[in-house]
């Protein structure tokens, strides 16, 4: 069996990321996975009734022998997003794969439904992605154009490229994705 010498990232079409129905009275959590167990947890999790996302990236990978294989990897890994039913909470908990919930001060931090809404849009938009540092300090824009329009980020330029950097702040993670510098406004 020969070794995987390279591997390269690209967004998946749509339809591969959280359900779209958008209910803003529950608040999202991230839930810490085991290692490799964040589509069995999101498909357990919609199984019970909860909304999940978990913005999934295609990755290409290629064997020293020249040949390749795909596989759909989550665009963070580790983490399932879940909407919490305050009528059903301890469900999730309880559901195998599940380490905790990402927790501030002794109660579940929410992240807000633009953060999450992001994340699904740069999986979906098949623009180039990567992962990148946790940053707050730039610019934070708005893109008008393009398959992003809408989404807030902040901009980066590394050499000849513009690159949105879209973050989730409860888990100081983020990610940067190719864009065209002439899709950005600053934000209001």
């Amino acid at each position: 069996m020969a070794a995987a010498c390279s591997y390269s990232m690209q967004p998946l079409g749509g339809g591969q990321t959280a359900e779209s129905t958008s209910a803003p009275e529950h608040p999202w959590f991230a839930l810490v996975v085991r290692s490799r167990h964040e589509k069995s947890v999101k498909t357990i999790l919609e199984a019970k009734g909860y909304r999940t996302a978990l913005p999934l990236v295609r990755c290409i990978y290629t064997r020293c022998s020249g040949s390749s294989w795909e596989s759909h990897k989550p665009l963070i890994a580790g983490y399932v997003f879940v909407a919490q039913d305050r009528e059903n909470p301890f469900h999730i908990v309880t559901t195998p794969g599940v380490v905790q919930i990402v927790s501030f001060g002794g109660g579940p931090g929410a992240i807000p439904e633009a953060e999450i809404e992001a994340l699904e849009r740069v999986a979906s938009s098949g623009l180039p992605v990567s992962s990148c540092s946790y940053i707050r300090i730039g610019e934070t824009v708005e893109l008008i154009q393009g398959p992003l329009k809408g989404v807030r980020g902040i901009v980066l330029r590394q050499a000849k490229t513009t690159r949105l950097v879209v973050s989730i702040d409860l888990l100081q993670r983020s990610m940067a994705v190719e864009i065209d510098g002439s899709w950005a406004v600053p934000a209001k």
